[in-house]
């Protein structure tokens, strides 16, 4: 058998982690995998909704054709499944000491920590989180850049009455129950091996989060890394009836650009966006998710009161 991953940025979504994956992705001890997030320890991600079915249908032959090519560029998307398709990821790592991957659906998925665990039992585990409120209103802008036009509190009363009829958890609120997520990681993992960074900490000073990271990977934190550029920005249609059209091409498509070129495509279509919440969305947001920062709190030994003002 050949390099097996012995890291993994686990999340949250929305907070940064695509970021970290190319920030590190510049040091010469870390080999991340070519595709971000291959999401193996977190199957159920291909049947979040019907679209990432037939979209992971859709991208089967491209994505074959990647895994048994030299896989020298990276690539955005493409969900692998199997063990042995897995392993391929890591076939070109060569005296690296930190291999790794960033799949954001580990930090919710209720059964990738425990199967990470079961498999690489030495794995260290990092994750960057962001307030849970903030991000929720970052899948609410996302929902309408997709076309959605509910308002905050029409959006999040239909995401909880959704919640109530799971037979497991998901949705766009699960991601931000870090309280859960992160007592579960604990429970897998010896908390030594385990780096739960704040996004406030990030957005301040980048370089000094990397330089932490590195530290905790055992890698050389001297190493000059380039922390200018953030990746991932939440982005809304500059045209919206152009892109509602554009669109239809998906991930599918998208995936199979080298990640540069599929960033110069969004950057086309897309523009940083924001949301400005009312106070009573603000206060509707905070309600939802107040016992579970205040969990977080004691299992990270830090106050996060800001995050519910």
């Amino acid at each position: 058998m050949g390099a097996v991953p012995n890291f993994f940025l686990v999340g949250a979504p929305h907070a940064g982690t695509t970021s970290l994956y190319f920030y590190l992705d510049q040091h010469p001890a870390v080999y991340m995998s070519p595709i971000k997030e291959p999401c193996f320890f977190a199957p159920e991600a291909v049947d979040v909704s019907p679209e990432a079915r037939a979209g992971y249908e859709a991208d089967a032959p491209a994505l074959r054709a990647y895994l048994d090519g030299p896989m020298d560029e990276k690539r955005e998307h493409g969900l692998v499944l199997g063990w042995g398709d897995y392993l391929k990821l890591f076939k070109r790592v060569t005296t690296e000491r930190v291999i790794g991957e960033a799949s954001v659906a580990y930090l919710a998925s209720p059964r990738a920590a425990a199967a990470i665990a079961d498999r690489i039992p030495q794995a260290r585990i990092a994750m960057m989180l962001r307030n849970p409120i903030d991000r929720l209103f970052s899948r609410y802008l996302a929902a309408r850049a997709r076309g959605d036009r509910a308002t905050f509190a029409e959006w999040v009363e239909a995401r909880l009455t959704e919640d109530k009829a799971r037979a497991t958890p998901g949705g766009p609120i699960w991601p931000g129950r870090y309280g859960v997520h992160v007592q579960r990681y604990l429970g897998a993992f010896a908390a030594r091996d385990v780096r739960v960074y704040v996004y406030d900490d990030y957005i301040r000073s980048p370089a000094v989060i990397v330089r932490d990271l590195c530290s905790f990977l055992g890698v050389d934190a001297s190493h000059p890394i380039d922390v200018s550029r953030r990746h991932n920005v939440t982005l809304s249609p500059r045209w919206p009836a152009l892109h509602a059209h554009v669109r239809r091409l998906g991930r599918a498509v998208l995936g199979r650009l080298p990640e540069d070129a599929a960033w110069r495509v969004r950057r086309a279509f897309l523009a940083p966006r924001r949301f400005v919440p009312t106070a009573d969305d603000r206060r509707r947001a905070i309600e939802i998710y107040r016992e579970d920062v205040r969990v977080l709190e004691t299992l990270i030994g830090r106050e996060l009161s800001a995050w519910l003002s």
